[in-house]
C-alpha cells in the first residue's frame, strides 16, 4: 500500500468520521417517520412530538446518554452534574428536532429555505475560495444541522459532494443517499475502495466542494491536537487533500438560532507545510469555539 505522501487521499484517511454510537433516535425507523410526518404535520406539532420522543430516549438509552455526559464533563469541567444532565436532555431534544427539519427539507422552496436560514456569516470566505477554481474542502463537526448546510450550498449554486463512511445500517445509508441525490448533493462513500479517493480528488479538481465531518476519528494514524484540553486525533484526509490539490480547508457550521438557523463560515487555510499539526489545531479551535457558543447542539454520543 502506498504511503500517505504517495497517496494522500487514500480511503483510510479521506473519511472524516467514524460511525457514531447508535441510539434510538438514529435508527432507520426514526428517519422514515421524520421524513413522512415532515411533509404533512405542522412543524410546531412535530417539535412537541420530537421533544417527547427525545425525553423518552434520553431516559431509556442509558449508555449513549452516559457517553454524551462524559464528553460534556470533559469539555465543561466547571459545570455541575445537574447542569450537565439538563444540557444532555436539551441535546437529545435538539437532535430529534433536527430530524423533523431534515424531513421537511425535501418540500422546501428556495424562499422557505431563505426564511429558515436567513444569514450565513462570512459567506464571502466560501465565495472567494470557490472562485479560485481549485475546489473547497469544507469541514464541520457533529454540531448544529450539517445536512441543512449541504442543502443550502447546493441551492445556492455550489456543486457539493458529501464524504461519508458506511453507518453500519444500510437502510440509513440508502435513505440519506437518496435524499441528498434529490437535492443535487452527491455522496462519496469511503468504504475501502480506492475509487472513493479518486472521486474526492476529481471533485476538487472540477472546482467543487467536498464536505467532511472531522470531529471523530478512531484510526491509529490521526493527527494529534488538544481538544478541550485533552489529547484528540483528527483525520489526515483534509490536510493531505489540501496539500495535494491546492484546495483550501474551510470550517463551516449551521447552528440552530431560535426558530431558524444561522450559518458561520471561518477563514480558509491552506496546507503549505509538510506538518499536519497546525491544521489540526485550526480545526480544534473552530470546533471548540462553536461548541462553547452552542453546547446544546453538540451531538457526540460516542465514547471519547
Amino acid at each position: 500500500m502506498a504511503s500517505d505522501k504517495e497517496n494522500p487521499a487514500r480511503p483510510a484517511d479521506a473519511g472524516a468520521a467514524v460511525s457514531g454510537y447508535r441510539h434510538a433516535l438514529a435508527r432507520p425507523s426514526s428517519y422514515k417517520i421524520g421524513y413522512s410526518l415532515g411533509k404533512w404535520v405542522p412543524r410546531e406539532v412535530l417539535f412537541v412530538l420530537a421533544d417527547l420522543l427525545a425525553d423518552a430516549t434520553h431516559r431509556k438509552n442509558a449508555e449513549p446518554a452516559r457517553n454524551l455526559q462524559a464528553n460534556l464533563r470533559s469539555a465543561f469541567p466547571g459545570w455541575s452534574d445537574r447542569e450537565i444532565e439538563d444540557l444532555s436532555r436539551r441535546i437529545f431534544r435538539n437532535f430529534a428536532r433536527n430530524l423533523v427539519d431534515y424531513g421537511r427539507f425535501d418540500t422546501f422552496t428556495d424562499e422557505a429555505l431563505d426564511r429558515l436560514l436567513p444569514s450565513v456569516e462570512h459567506l464571502h470566505f466560501l465565495k472567494e475560495s470557490f472562485a479560485k477554481g481549485r475546489g473547497v474542502i469544507l469541514v464541520t463537526g457533529h454540531i448544529g444541522n450539517w445536512e441543512l448546510g449541504a442543502l443550502f450550498f447546493a441551492r445556492h449554486g455550489f456543486k457539493i459532494n458529501v464524504v461519508t463512511i458506511p453507518e453500519g445500517k444500510e437502510r440509513i445509508d440508502s435513505i440519506r443517499g437518496t435524499y441528498r441525490m434529490r437535492q443535487d448533493i452527491r455522496t462519496i462513500v469511503v468504504d475501502g475502495s480506492p475509487f472513493s479517493s479518486l472521486e474526492i480528488v476529481a471533485a476538487l479538481r472540477r472546482g467543487e466542494i467536498v464536505a467532511m465531518l472531522v470531529d471523530r476519528w478512531e484510526g491509529s494514524d490521526g493527527v494529534p491536537a488538544k481538544f478541550f484540553g485533552a489529547d484528540h486525533r483528527f483525520p489526515r484526509g483534509p490536510f493531505a487533500l489540501s496539500r495535494a490539490t491546492g484546495a483550501p480547508i474551510l470550517p463551516a457550521f449551521i447552528l440552530r438560532d431560535g426558530s431558524g438557523y444561522r450559518g458561520v463560515v471561518d477563514p480558509p487555510f491552506f496546507m503549505e507545510e509538510p506538518e499536519d499539526e497546525p491544521g489540526a489545531r485550526r480545526l480544534s479551535e473552530s470546533l471548540e469555539r462553536m461548541i462553547r457558543a452552542c453546547p446544546d447542539q453538540w451531538y457526540n454520543f460516542s465514547p471519547r
